[in-house]
């Protein structure tokens, strides 16, 4: 087979993967929120479904690997251009390309969807508790503030009574879903950036972006991310800087 063929067969193989990944993602836009809502939001169900999707839209992704080193690449040496030749690691980049644009609209895809569960899920919730408080004294509805996960004093607006509002463990388990979900929606511009930067440095196969580079990306995706937290949660800023400092040095250190 000639070098040409070889590379047809690669790029079809290539936009198969692509146009099957887009369908696995396209069907999960249609049924996942359905299910959400036809379980009451119950997150356990609707996060046990998403790493179905997710395995399925991985494999995918990985197949583009596995294939370029049991077949592909041999496949373009069988034609007479050696591994180090230029058309050679083009055509290896090429998958090296697909792989982590895929791996980014994937992620991107996530934290999006997973956001929008979490938006719907505070909203349900919020709305039920709405509806159970209020005055202990004249009865009279008393609103919700938006940091629901947390107890509160709210003074009734009619008998000046001084209520404690207190969320219940549901409004608490939201909390971890939620939180998690709305801080990677925030911050997940400066998480695409830092894959970026790393895999630049993984084509070139030399240091591009230095280390100091890397650190200063992911520091930006980590503030991102805890300062949502603390916009939600206004109690998480007592532990800013250690959980800052810790979860930089994890990364650093892996």
């Amino acid at each position: 087979m000639s070098f040409s063929e070889t590379q047809n067969r690669w790029n079809d193989f290539l936009k198969k993967i692509e146009d099957r990944f887009k369908e696995v993602l396209e069907k999960t836009e249609a049924a996942l929120p359905l299910l959400f809502e036809a379980t009451d939001f119950e997150t356990i169900t609707f996060s046990n479904a998403w790493q179905g999707i997710y395995s399925q839209a991985s494999d995918l992704i990985y197949k583009i690997n596995d294939t370029w080193q049991e077949k592909v690449g041999e496949a373009f040496e069988n034609t007479g251009i050696g591994f180090n030749s230029n058309q050679y690691i083009q055509e290896r980049d090429k998958g090296y390309q697909v792989t982590f644009e895929l791996e980014q609209r994937l992620k991107s895809y996530e934290v999006r969807i997973f956001a929008d569960a979490a938006k719907k899920l505070v909203e349900k919730v919020k709305n039920t508790l709405s509806d159970d408080f209020c005055c202990t004294q004249c009865q009279a509805k008393l609103p919700i503030k938006d940091n629901f996960f947390r107890s509160y004093y709210s003074t009734c607006e009619y008998c000046q009574t001084v209520n404690t509002f207190e969320p219940g463990i549901k409004a608490r388990n939201v909390e971890h879903f939620a939180i998690h979900a709305l801080g990677e929606e925030a911050a997940l511009e400066h998480y695409l950036q830092y894959e970026l930067l790393k895999f630049q440095n993984y084509l070139e196969d030399r240091e591009v972006n230095s280390k100091d580079q890397l650190i200063t990306q992911y520091r930006k995706y980590i503030e991102a991310y805890l300062k949502k937290r603390i916009e939600i949660i206004p109690d998480y800023s007592d532990r800013y800087e250690k959980d800052l400092e810790a979860k930089i040095a994890l990364e650093t250190n892996y």
